[in-house]
């Protein structure tokens, strides 16, 4: 029994361990580490990954303050990037700003930061570690012979995560293509303009041009609206079919009382050579409105 307990309290003791250092994972992203002059700022931003049960503490974030008297602190910022892959996680960025004036190239050090992450029943101390630069002098230094000195290699960049936006891209890309599709479908735009005959919509198409005219072609116009209703019904119709044609399509049933007075102004054309009646009881301005509202219904009706 004693030795189960033992190894009880030594699997507590691995799990205590692992929680420690789980809550204490401090990576430092840095820039250049040479090349400054006085009155620099150098950014330092650190990824701090905690525990999930842990939190930054607010209150033991550095205030903007002299850290020496070559150095300032000008800004903190810190952002809680939320909980990812078992673990809460922060980035905080660091803006110093340097007033040394060195007479030759000096290393200089930013010192470490102390913080600590807290949760209902303990307090972890973390560390942002300390980061060497190298100052470099405003006037000229005295020549001499010195080793050769081989450049640091460059920094790599850090990769983007663009996964997301390019999901969301093609997505609304995906849209916006069904959305068009759907609407020239429902027009009898190109590739859908062989979908169905649209009769009204080619006739209302001549009206416009003969209405535009000057003076404007009503007979044509009267024409182009006759054949649509010929297309329409399948067969020639007359005045006297119009309650026929009505009845089998119901949706230009509204547009009863203007269709009428098509069929009599045709006739007074047509048949009476009258046509300064037919442009009374129908003007060609009419005449191109009743086009435009056949077009709409055929086209509610496809």
């Amino acid at each position: 029994m004693a030795a189960r307990a033992r190894w009880v309290l030594i699997g507590v003791g691995l799990l205590a361990a692992m929680g420690a250092a789980r809550a204490d994972d401090v990576t430092l992203y840095a820039p250049r580490p040479f090349g400054y002059v006085i009155g620099d700022t150098i950014t330092l931003s650190a990824d701090v990954a905690l525990d999930p049960s842990l939190k930054i503490d607010p209150a033991s974030l550095p205030q903007p303050r002299p850290v020496d008297y070559w150095l300032d602190l000008k800004a903190v910022r810190l952002t809680d990037r939320g909980t990812r892959e078992g673990a809460r996680r922060y980035r905080l960025d660091l803006v110093y700003q340097t007033f040394y004036a060195p007479l030759e190239p000096k290393r200089l050090v930013i010192p470490a930061l102390a913080l600590a992450a807290v949760s209902d029943d303990r307090r972890v101390e973390l560390a942002i570690p300390p980061w060497s630069f190298v100052m470099s002098p405003l006037r000229e230094i005295a020549g001499g012979s010195g080793e050769a000195m081989t450049p640091r290699p460059d920094i790599m960049p850090r990769p983007i995560a663009t996964r997301r936006a390019l999901m969301l891209s093609f997505i609304g890309l995906a849209l916006a293509a069904l959305g068009a599709a759907l609407i020239g479908w429902q027009r009898g735009w190109w590739p859908f303009h062989r979908r169905r005959d649209r009769p009204f919509l080619r006739a209302a198409r001549s009206v416009r041009a003969a209405v535009g005219l000057s003076p404007p072609d009503y007979d044509t116009a009267l024409l182009a609206l006759h054949r649509a209703f010929d297309a329409t019904a399948g067969e020639r119709v007359f005045a006297e079919d119009l309650d026929a044609f009505l009845a089998a399509h119901p949706g230009f049933e509204p547009a009863r009382h203007d269709i009428a007075r098509l069929f009599t102004a045709s006739r007074d054309v047509f048949f009476a050579a009258e046509a300064g009646a037919a442009q009374q009881e129908l003007p060609a301005e009419r005449l191109a409105e009743l086009a435009a509202r056949l077009r709409a219904i055929e086209r509610m009706a496809a």
